[in-house]
């Protein structure tokens, strides 16, 4: 098997996976978030998954959805903070769970190469300390029409959808996008194509907490390569409260030549338990994981060039 470079995305953010990390308090603010984005990046790290700033609905809301709320002035200067110092590396901005509306406001504002968006529904459920910390709830139905619109928007604004896969009905809705027939909500059919440009950008998700919750299992990565649309590069993020677990399975994502994402929001401790010092810690541990098996480390310039990103 020819390696691919191995491209490194960070998410800093351990809010929701670790509300009881010990940096949780400290990385509220735009210098500390933006400083630990640049130390991971340094280590190796290549794509930035940004939350930035934000609070949370804090019920589900006449709407339906009980979902993140960004703030965009917040968000922003630690995007500004970032490419001052790494203007090669993508910002993939985070937080799938917001409002349509509101992603665009901030699209607009930070002009991120990548953005997610979630291409099944949100129902999660973080709840890593039920017996002392309340659970973060995230709930949001994202309908096909609605996925039209973001990649209508995405386009115009060009930016590069990171598909958000939680199990394999992500791939079928990829194919409607794919075919691009539509429905309107009074009764007309209309054709669009073209709204999803190759090759893809998926990002696999493995344990993440709730009634979507896919298996940190070989078995249930093995089925998401199997059954994978074509013409798509692949990513994974994993949540575990057993930390030998994710590294485990990270590891399997590197073997098979996909690509992964570390962090805090994903996992912030060490195999053996510990928590990382910094982003930078788990970012590094990657790079050491990849190099011991002979699989190289993508550089900014070779991971806009796979993922399909303008330069620089």
């Amino acid at each position: 098997m020819k390696w691919k470079p191995l491209i490194i995305t960070v998410t800093c953010d351990p809010q929701l996976q670790d509300p009881l990390n010990p940096r949780t308090d400290e990385l509220q603010t735009v210098e500390a978030i933006a400083r630990e984005y640049n130390d991971a990046n340094a280590a190796g790290a290549v794509m930035d998954h940004v939350h930035g700033l934000y609070s949370r609905d804090p019920v589900v809301q006449t709407d339906g959805r009980q979902l993140q709320v960004p703030d965009i002035e917040g968000t922003a200067a630690i995007v500004r903070n970032i490419r001052e110092k790494f203007p090669q590396v993508g910002i993939q901005q985070g937080l799938a769970s917001m409002r349509p509306e509101q992603k665009l406001e901030l699209w607009e504002a930070i002009k991120p190469e990548m953005s997610s968006l979630n291409v099944n529904s949100h129902d999660e459920y973080f709840d890593p300390y039920p017996d002392q910390v309340k659970p973060v709830c995230c709930y949001s139905v994202h309908p096909i029409n609605e996925l039209r619109q973001y990649f209508q928007w995405a386009s115009q604004h060009g930016v590069k959808p990171e598909l958000e896969c939680f199990d394999t009905g992500a791939f079928d809705a990829i194919r409607i996008i794919r075919d691009g027939i539509f429905w309107t909500d009074d009764g007309h059919r209309e054709e669009e194509t073209g709204l999803l440009e190759d090759p893809l950008w998926c990002t696999f998700f493995f344990g993440w907490p709730g009634q979507s919750c896919q298996p940190m299992t070989d078995l249930a990565l093995f089925n998401q390569i199997y059954h994978q649309p074509e013409r798509i590069n692949w990513s994974m993020s994993c949540m575990s409260r057993c930390p030998r677990e994710y590294w485990a399975q990270i590891n399997r994502g590197v073997l098979q030549n996909g690509h992964i994402r570390v962090g805090y929001e994903d996992c912030g401790r060490h195999p053996d338990g510990s928590y990382a010092s910094t982003n930078a810690d788990l970012v590094d541990r990657a790079v050491q994981m990849a190099r011991l098996v002979g699989r190289p480390i993508a550089t900014p310039a070779e991971a806009r060039e796979m993922i399909g990103l303008r330069s620089a």
